[in-house]
């Protein structure tokens, strides 16, 4: 697996753990904070990797 693979693996990841907060009945906004924070730092390495409009497609979040 690439850092891109990787990368990408690790945002959506990131992004399924915040919308599972948001649907928890009292969501922790320390927690959703953290994950938001670290999700961007993601992507941000992700950038460095794909330049453009390469990096936005790959972050397009899958249909489930």
């Amino acid at each position: 697996m690439t850092i891109v693979e990787r990368l990408i693996a690790t945002h959506r990841m990131l992004e399924r753990e915040i919308r599972s907060e948001l649907r928890r009945h009292l969501p922790d906004a320390f927690r959703l904070a953290q994950l938001k924070k670290h999700k961007l730092a993601v992507k941000d390495r992700l950038h460095l990797h794909l330049p453009g409009p390469a990096a936005r497609l790959a972050l397009v979040p899958s249909r489930r």
